[in-house]
């Protein structure tokens, strides 16, 4: 029997710290309630290495596969490594994979659509059903950050298959208001001036609309530059609202050229433009242009609500309440009224107090929830 629970919204509080404290070997010990082996699977013809941890007890055992965020971390991490051996003391096997091109797995490494993620998410899930050590219709899935919405959709997509869902740090907004959220956020936290702020938030709404087909920000980008004067946005509106007849290969190099001039501004400096996407955008092969473009605007406005109103399995949804990378508290809130859209009535969301986007063993009170959680989920 699936333990019910119903809805919980709870801030948990800071009395205690709760830590992992494992060693980093891959390998078993007479001290450690784990064993560790190699495992591969086939996805999209590559093929991708992960560890497979496992309880030292007899099997079948329940699972979780590890869904990491946007980052290209897999199976050397040692926080997915902390939170596998956490689980297998729980008597939960664990999946830690490398992405594409990444590590010990073949293929090539770069961006991948949020369907394409879910594909690769479901092709490790199929590995582990097919061991006579796994318990198959116990097998469930854990995301942090970007990965919340990854494995939204597999639950909804999938739901014969996926037993449960644990998110940290997801969003239950769209890509591009998530953008738009962390923009400000971080501005404001960094004493940035109420002018600097509107600048790097009318620039991170271009670079939204400059990537998506219809353009989601117009008649508030009009508004907002004419509310700061001319200035380097009016050359990037242009480019966004008004190309003319210039080529996706054309408009793409004269995008560049504009970010570029603005990326050293203070107000710039959250828009991760040098670091993140001025080299993200010199990639492109300029044949390429209009197809990434095809490809990345549909998942920038994906609205969570089209899976997260479809999740019926078990889910665990944990917050940082001063996170600056998602709204927390309308996602908090957004996660409980799709899944309760859904008809879903075994949901726990947590908000831990005094917490960012990072959330590990170590903050206080994860651990515990989760293995509390983790140890009812599957009484009988």
């Amino acid at each position: 029997m699936i333990r019910r629970v119903g809805v919980v919204l709870a801030l948990l509080t800071l009395a205690a710290a709760c830590g992992d404290g494992q060693s980093d070997s891959a390998t078993s010990a007479p001290s450690q309630p784990w064993v560790e082996e190699d495992l591969t699977f086939t996805f999209g013809g590559d093929e991708l290495f992960g560890v497979l941890t496992l309880p030292s007890g007899p099997g079948p055992h329940p699972a979780i596969v590890i869904v990491r965020g946007s980052g290209q971390d897999g199976a050397s991490s040692r926080y997915y490594a902390d939170h596998a051996r956490a689980w297998a003391v729980d008597g939960y096997a664990a999946l830690r994979y490398d992405p594409p091109g990444v590590g010990r797995s073949t293929g090539t490494s770069g961006y991948q659509t949020l369907q394409t993620r879910v594909d690769e998410v479901m092709a490790a899930v199929g590995s582990l059903q097919s061991r006579s050590d796994i318990a198959s219709d116990r097998v469930g899935l854990w995301g942090e950050s970007q990965g919340g919405w990854v494995i939204a959709m597999a639950a909804a997509d999938y739901p014969e298959e996926i037993a449960f869902l644990i998110s940290v740090s997801g969003s239950g907004v769209s890509v591009a208001e998530q953008q738009v959220y962390n923009i400000e956020a971080e501005s404001r936290a960094a004493g940035l001036s109420e002018q600097d702020i509107a600048k790097a938030i009318l620039f991170g709404r271009l670079l939204i609309d400059w990537q998506v087909i219809d353009p989601m920000y117009r008649e508030a980008n009009e508004e907002a530059a004419r509310d700061l004067g001319s200035g380097p946005w009016d050359s990037f509106a242009a480019l966004v609202y008004e190309p003319g007849d210039m080529t996706a290969a054309e408009n793409l190099q004269a995008g560049i050229a504009v970010l570029t001039s603005v990326q050293d501004e203070p107000w710039a400096e959250f828009l991760r433009l040098r670091e993140l996407y001025i080299p993200a955008l010199e990639s492109i092969p300029p044949g390429q242009a209009a197809l990434i473009k095809a490809l990345t605007g549909p998942d920038l406005v994906r609205d969570p609500s089209d899976a997260m109103t479809r999740v019926l399995c078990p889910v665990l949804a944990f917050f940082g309440e001063d996170d600056v990378v998602q709204p927390t508290e309308r996602s908090a809130a957004l996660y409980a009224q799709y899944l309760t859209e859904a008809g879903n009535q075994d949901f726990e969301i947590v908000v831990i107090p005094g917490v960012g986007h990072s959330i590990d063993l170590s903050t206080a009170g994860y651990a515990s929830a989760m293995s509390d959680w983790l140890g009812g989920l599957f009484a009988e």
